[in-house]
């Protein structure tokens, strides 16, 4: 059975027409917009939106009054509580861009939660640990980043210009500016991580 598509529009930058995020967004099976998102993407004639945040910043239809989460984390709780298939896939797209704190937050939401985040620059995926080679189709010689929040963290990877079998996590950042060797990549890990997959040029 082909698995739905939920986007979840975050007001971050807006995807760009032709682009990977903006192909996503015309496939989904429905889209929950946090916000000002609601009201730009219903704009352009999208009809099955569903806008969720605390109204603070445009006009929605699920209002959420609690302030101690934002509006992504208000609109992937929607998304949860009202499933619309067994086989759902849930894509976050406009997660970043504009403040960069939000971008950060927003990627570790993400990396939590177990959902991707698609952007017109690249794909952060995460890597599902126990999962016998997650595969990646890249492009050869695309940019390739893994982050990855516990340092006791251990992986194997192929199809990477530098492996990550001897990596030890010591700092966020110690596993980025890879390189895919071809169209694609494999990663196994025993701890959740984060990888980014950046766009051809």
């Amino acid at each position: 059975m082909k698995r739905k598509l939920t986007v979840i529009l975050a007001d971050g930058d807006f995807p760009k027409t032709g682009g990977r995020a903006w192909e996503l967004l015309t496939q989904a099976d429905r889209i929950i917009a946090c916000d000002r998102a609601g009201d730009r993407v219903k704009a352009l004639g999208f009809d099955h939106v569903t806008t969720v945040g605390d109204g603070d910043s445009g006009h929605v239809d699920v209002k959420v009054e609690e302030q101690q989460t934002n509006d992504l984390e208000k609109a992937y709780r929607y998304a949860k509580r009202n499933p619309i298939s067994g086989q759902e896939e849930i894509v976050i797209l406009g997660g970043t861009g504009k403040r960069e704190d939000h971008t950060i937050g927003n990627i570790f939401r993400a990396l939590e939660w177990g959902v991707g985040m698609v952007s017109d620059y690249g794909r952060f995926l995460p890597l599902v640990p126990g999962l016998e080679g997650n595969a990646i189709a890249t492009e050869k010689g695309a940019g390739v980043s893994v982050f990855a929040p516990d340092p006791a963290t251990r992986m194997t990877s192929e199809g990477l210009e530098w492996p990550l079998d001897e990596v030890r996590f010591t700092n966020l950042y110690c596993a980025t500016l890879n390189r895919a060797q071809g169209s694609q990549i494999r990663v196994e890990t025993d701890r959740k991580a984060m990888i980014y997959v950046a766009d051809a040029e």
